[in-house]
This record gives structure tokens, C-alpha cells and sequence, in this order.
């Protein structure tokens, strides 16, 4: 009995040994290998159970056993973090050859031991490496493996995953060229992934500065809050383009934070856009403070994430994933969705579809088999790689969110215009009101006040309607005035002449602006009357094919910035001289104007030109030119007698038909007086 008591006992040891044998795997010095080298069946595997991590020295005294079976494929775990060791052993045959490979695997964190000594970190979130050991590889998941000439090396390989974030195990052998091949591949058959999350991310950045803007116009809590959302989302996908494509983009930290806190953030930031866009506090209270109460568990939520990310500590480890449900968050969205059709707001149906198009969005990678399309080869591996990260699905929600979101701020920002616009009305109706019956009490008190005060207000009121009219005189010189110029862009419009119409229309730019700020002015600078006067000629010079040659002579003793002069007070008369002085003359001719200044409240005008002369041009019996002298030296005439009249003093005006020693008309000269 004792006998075969022995004999079990030693068949059970020798067993048990069997299950803990690990094949070594033999490699003679360096290989030149094409393709990966899977070494899992050369791996034995342990799986921590303790809440607690262990120490690599704790965990090299675990019992290992063969990677086989199940223990190799993607299992579901309530454990809010799920950390792995696997074990394999390399001998180097080779007596003169360091084998030096890359360990690929594919975690969230990863360590290489060797020895009683950490070899180097890596992973999708991690950026440190430890520099001696670091072999020239490009690729954060790739560990260096460096066994010398005759030289057998157990290592050990802790990898760290979270539980929504379960990898199946890679253990792959690379060499620098396979490295380098492998990404190249990845590279290729993920571009149409990278440029799907790029354009989704550029998409939130572009939406954010135009929700920025909005909130410098209109200083609304509103779009405070939605800048706030389109930057948590911004950073969502810079997160998950880093993680999935390896951009480097973050420290662990941060991608901590992101992927911890974000995920819940981002509705408690569109819930309070949401709520305040359509005052929920005001006509839905007990629904906000529902609303409310699920922002406060998300909140708790985040808080909880981030403490088991970070310091892989949980305060209910076997209840992880009733905590982080996301139960509150498509409770959150569907409640918002309902008080948004509640709502008598007209933008309320933006704000519903938002929160319904992220729900159908994070729900599409449930309803499509993506397997079975891809085992019947019905779509690309580019698109594969697309819908199989099913991020894309919840980023494309968003984004839709976002884009109905921005729908409602514009179709917001047009209901204030319109109700801004409406306000005005009302203000400009009511403002007229107000005026006519001022003017009714005006009439009233006009006829029982004294006769000594009736005439002082009879002389005020006829200031005003000189004021009223010199002010519509200046509203009419304009159109006149731009009437002359369209005469001339019309000209060279029709002689295709592109270059000169170009370089006419930008001076017809400058002189329109001029034109306009001096209209609103009683009284200009005499630099800004010269400003436009010369180019006003140059177009007239310009339209007559240079014929007008001009010359403006300013007394160097005046102040041209200091002098205020009625705007456009030169202009009719230089005008004048080229329509029917110089118009005439086949070889066109000169036009000269003088400035001076004889004493110190009297500014002189002189614009003489050698045209026909009044006579000559009276018989051309120029139709259309008549109608337009008369129009605009009649407008100016009266101009003067207004101002005149405000101002109580006397601009006087001179016109002196020019003759040679035969009597002949040679020209006219116009004199202007003008008292300060």
C-alpha cells in the first residue's frame, strides 16, 4: 500500500512538472527573418488574482503554466484592471552572434525583465523608455531582446490592460526590418481610419472657434458652455487618434485624464448647453433637477475612473462595472431628449436630434456583424480596420451632435437678429410718435407765447431747415457724382480694356470711401477736399486717355489738416472746367488749381483751365452736359447761400472768361473765396 502510495505521489510530481515544463526556444545568433516569429506556444502564463499588484520578485515565484487554450483569447473580467505575466526562455547557439530582436505586443502597458532588472517599458500609453538597453526600432510596442553568444535568458512580460480595453495576446519576435515592415503595412491599412479621426477632430476645432466667436458677439452662457463641450471633444479625438495609431501625441497623464474623466464630461457639458439654451431651470424644474441628479452621479463617475486608471485602486472591485455602467449617461441623453420636444423653443428640434444621433451612433457596432462581413470578405481591410474600432462610431455621434448643436446657435443667433431688428422698429415707431406730438406741442406753445419769443423761435426753426436742407443738398451731390464716374467704368468696360478698368475701379473704390465719410461731415480738412479732388481727376484723366493734364498748387504757409472747408465744394467747379473746357479740345489740355491763404480767415481757390471757354462751349450744344452742369453748379450755388446763411458768413464765388490779345477765348478761371 505504501509502495503504491509512492508511486502515485511520484506520478502526480512528474506530471505536475510536465504541466510547468517550458520549451526553450533555440535560435543560432541572428536571424534574418522576412516575417514575425509567434513564440506563444513557447510562453507560460500567470494571471494575478490579488486587488493589490505584485512586485516582479512576487511575481517570478508564481506558479506559471503552459499558454494554451483559452488562456490565449480576449475573456471578459469583472476586475476593473487585468494584469498578466508571461514567461519564455531564448538560448542563443551561436558562439561568436548577439541575437538582437523586438518583443511585439500589443497592450495598454507593457514591461520586459530579464535577470532581477527591469529591461524597458512600453505600450499604447506609454512614452518612457529606459535608454541603454533601447534598440533602434520604431514602434512603442516592439520591447528589445538582447541574448548574447552562448547565452540562454528567461523573460518575463507583465502586460497591463483596463477592462473595456481587453487586448488578445501578441507575442511576436521581430527583427528591424520586420519592425519596420509591419508598420508600414499598419500604416497603410489604417490611413483611411487616420483620416477619418483627423477630419472628425479638425471638425470639433473648427466648430469650437466658431462657437468662440459666437460667444464674444453675443456674451451668452450658452455657447460658454458649448465651447467647452467642442474642446472635450476635440481632445477625445487627438486621444484616440494617439492611442490607436501611436502618434505620440501625450504623456500618461493626460491620456489619463482624458480617458477616465472625458468619456463622462462631455455629456454633463452638453447637458448644461443644452439646458441652458432652452431654460429648463425655468419651465422644466423638477426636470432639470433630474438632470441635475444624473450630472452628480457622472461626476462621482469620473471621480471613481480616474482613481482606478491612475492608482489601479477600486473601492468595490467586484462591483466595477455596475458603477461605470454607462446606464446614466443614455439615461441622460434620453431624458434631455424628451425635455427638448417638451420645450416651446424654436430651436428645440436641433437639441433633440443632438442627443438621439449620438445613442443611434454608440449603437451601430452592436446591430452590425462586423465579423461575419469580414469572413466573407465583403469589405476591404481598410474599412475593417474603420469599423472594427468602434470609437469612430461614438466620435461620428458626437460629431453629429456637434453639428446640430451649431444649427441651433445659428438658428438662435438669427431669432435675436430678428427680434434686435423688430425692437428698432417698435423704438423707431414709437420715436416718431413721440416727434409728432412734440410737434404738435411745439405748435401748440408757438401760438400762446409772446410775439418776442414767437420770433426767436421762427428764427431757430429756420436754422434748422437750412441745416435739414444743406444736408439733403450733400445727400444729392453723391449720386451725382458717382453717376459721372459708373459713365467712365461703363467706357472702359466696353472697350475691354481690363487692365485700366482694374486700375479705375480700385481709385473708384478710394474716392467712393472718401466720398462717403466726407458726406457724413458738415465740415472737412482741406487735406481730405485735395484727397479726393486728385482722385477725382484721375479718373477724368483716365477717361479721356490722359488729354487732362492737372497741377495742384497748395501755399506751403497753410495748414492743410488744420482748415475745415464744406466738403465737396471744389469739385463741381473743376468738373465743369474738364466736361466743357477741356472736353472739347481734341488734344485736351491743362488744369491748374492755385491754394492760397491772403489773411488769416480767408482761404482763396483759384481753378483756371485753357479749355474753349463758356462761349465755345455753349455752341457745342452738349445736351447731356448742359443737364449736368446746370444740375450740379445749381446744387453747389445753393450749397453756398445755405452755408452762408448758418455760418453768417460770405463765401463768394468768380468766374473769369480768359481771352488772348485777339479777344479769343482761352479758358476760364473759377475763384473761390472761402472765409474761416
Amino acid at each position: 500500500m505504501k509502495r503504491i502510495l509512492n508511486l502515485f505521489l511520484g506520478l502526480f510530481f512528474f506530471c505536475n512538472c510536465a504541466i510547468e515544463a517550458q520549451k526553450n526556444l533555440e535560435i543560432n545568433g541572428q536571424p534574418n527573418w522576412v516575417k514575425s516569429m509567434d513564440i506563444a506556444d513557447y510562453c507560460s502564463f500567470y494571471e494575478e488574482t490579488s486587488y493589490k499588484p505584485l512586485t516582479f520578485q512576487e511575481a517570478k515565484n508564481k506558479k506559471f503554466v503552459p499558454f494554451v487554450g483559452d488562456l490565449r483569447k480576449q475573456r471578459f473580467s469583472n476586475r476593473p484592471l487585468i494584469i498578466q505575466w508571461l514567461r519564455f526562455t531564448i538560448k542563443n547557439t551561436s558562439t561568436i552572434d548577439t541575437i538582437r530582436l523586438g518583443l511585439k505586443t500589443v497592450h495598454v502597458l507593457t514591461s520586459l525583465y530579464s535577470g532581477n532588472k527591469l529591461i524597458q517599458k512600453g505600450g499604447a500609453y506609454e512614452k518612457s523608455n529606459i535608454k541603454q538597453n533601447k534598440l533602434p526600432l520604431i514602434d512603442r510596442m516592439v520591447l528589445p531582446i538582447i541574448v548574447p553568444p552562448k547565452t540562454t535568458n528567461t523573460f518575463w512580460v507583465r502586460v497591463e490592460d483596463r477592462q473595456n480595453q481587453l487586448i488578445p495576446h501578441v507575442m511576436l519576435l521581430e527583427t528591424s526590418f520586420t519592425t519596420i515592415n509591419e508598420a508600414f503595412k499598419d500604416g497603410v491599412a489604417t490611413r483611411y481610419l487616420f483620416l477619418i479621426l483627423a477630419m472628425i477632430t479638425g471638425c470639433f476645432f473648427f466648430i469650437g472657434i466658431y462657437a468662440s466667436y459666437h460667444y464674444y458677439l453675443y456674451r451668452n452662457q450658452s455657447f460658454f458652455w458649448y465651447i467647452l463641450y467642442t474642446i472635450a471633444a476635440f481632445f477625445s479625438g487627438l486621444h484616440w487618434m494617439d492611442i490607436r495609431l501611436g502618434m505620440n501625441l501625450f504623456p500618461l497623464i493626460v491620456n489619463d485624464i482624458i480617458f477616465s474623466i472625458f468619456l463622462y464630461l462631455i455629456p454633463v457639458l452638453y447637458s448644461f448647453f443644452i439646458g441652458n439654451m432652452l431654460e429648463f431651470p425655468i419651465y422644466f424644474k423638477k426636470g432639470w433637477l433630474f438632470v441635475k441628479i444624473l450630472v452628480s452621479i457622472c461626476f462621482l463617475q469620473m471621480l471613481l475612473e480616474f482613481t482606478e486608471v491612475r492608482w489601479s485602486w477600486f473601492p468595490f472591485p467586484n462591483y466595477y462595472g455596475m458603477f461605470l455602467s454607462p446606464l446614466s449617461i443614455i439615461t441622460l441623453n434620453i431624458f434631455l431628449a424628451i425635455l427638448a420636444a417638451k420645450s416651446k423653443n424654436p430651436v428645440k428640434w436641433f437639441l433633440f436630434l443632438g442627443p438621439i444621433s449620438l445613442l443611434v451612433f454608440w449603437c451601430l457596432p452592436v446591430i452590425i456583424p462586423l465579423e461575419g462581413l469580414a469572413s466573407t470578405n465583403y469589405m476591404s481591410l481598410e474599412l475593417f480596420l474603420v469599423l472594427n474600432f468602434t470609437i469612430v462610431f461614438l466620435l461620428f455621434g458626437l460629431l453629429f451632435e456637434g453639428i446640430c448643436f451649431t444649427f441651433a446657435l445659428s438658428y438662435q443667433s438669427k431669432l435675436v437678429f430678428v427680434e434686435k431688428n423688430r425692437i428698432q422698429e417698435k423704438q423707431a415707431q414709437q420715436l416718431e410718435t413721440a416727434l409728432e406730438n412734440k410737434t404738435i406741442e411745439l405748435i401748440n406753445q408757438n401760438k400762446i407765447v409772446e410775439s418776442q419769443k414767437i420770433e426767436q423761435i421762427e428764427a431757430t426753426f429756420q436754422k434748422r431747415i437750412v441745416e435739414t436742407e444743406m444736408t439733403a443738398l450733400r445727400a444729392q451731390m453723391n449720386p451725382h457724382f458717382i453717376f459721372n464716374c459708373l459713365n467712365s467704368i461703363k467706357l472702359y468696360t466696353l472697350e475691354n480694356d481690363s487692365q485700366t478698368a482694374s486700375e479705375y475701379l480700385t481709385k473708384f473704390s478710394q474716392l467712393i470711401r472718401l466720398v462717403l465719410e466726407n458726406s457724413r461731415s458738415e465740415k472737412i480738412s482741406l487735406q481730405r477736399e485735395i484727397e479726393t479732388l486728385v482722385l477725382y481727376i484721375d479718373l477724368e484723366a483716365m477717361r479721356f486717355k490722359e488729354k487732362v493734364k492737372y497741377k495742384i498748387n497748395l501755399d506751403p504757409e497753410i495748414d492743410s489738416n488744420y482748415i475745415e472747408i464744406p466738403p465737396l465744394l471744389i469739385q463741381p467747379y473743376v468738373e465743369n472746367a474738364i466736361w466743357h473746357g477741356l472736353m472739347h479740345k481734341p488734344e485736351g489740355g491743362s488744369l491748374i488749381i492755385n491754394i492760397t491763404q491772403p489773411t488769416e480767415y480767408l482761404i482763396v481757390i483759384e481753378i483756371e483751365d485753357d479749355g474753349v471757354g463758356r462761349e465755345k462751349a455753349l455752341e457745342y450744344k452738349s445736351k447731356t452736359a448742359t443737364k449736368q452742369k446746370s444740375f450740379g453748379m445749381k446744387m453747389t450755388s445753393e450749397r453756398l447761400e445755405a452755408i452762408n446763411y448758418i455760418y453768417q458768413n460770405k463765401t463768394n464765388v468768380k468766374i473769369i472768361d480768359l481771352k488772348d490779345k485777339n479777344n479769343t477765348s482761352i479758358g476760364t478761371k473759377v475763384i473761390i473765396e472761402i472765409q474761416l
